[in-house]
């Protein structure tokens, strides 16, 4: 018994790349720990830390080429954004008010 052809198998276009949800992850977490960092920007150490690792995750997905989004968001781009806005914004504030109350600037 014979069976007709069958049809080849669609292949996405050149310019598509499938990363790996691992990979897209890693840019959608550094979004995430950039508004809690904000959200929670008076817990120093926890706040800094929080932006710390995800501007490092960004910058690591946004290295490797990694758009995050599914139809091509730049959530390396906007997570990396994000969280270096909010270290700044924990940092200015912490030692501006540590100026203005103590008298101390280091």
């Amino acid at each position: 018994m014979e069976y007709p052809p069958s049809e080849p198998i669609a292949t996405s276009p050149p310019g598509l790349r499938h990363e790996s949800p691992i990979a897209r992850g890693l840019a959608g977490a550094s979004i995430g720990m950039g508004f809690f960092s904000m959200v929670v920007f008076w817990w120093v150490p926890f706040s800094g830390i929080l932006a710390t690792v995800g501007l490092s995750l960004g910058v690591f997905s946004l290295a490797r080429g990694v758009r995050g989004g599914l139809r091509g968001e730049n959530y390396a781009l906007a997570g990396t954004a994000i969280c270096a806005t909010s270290l700044a914004i924990g940092l200015t504030l912490n030692q501006a008010l540590r100026y203005l109350i103590w008298d101390q600037l280091l």
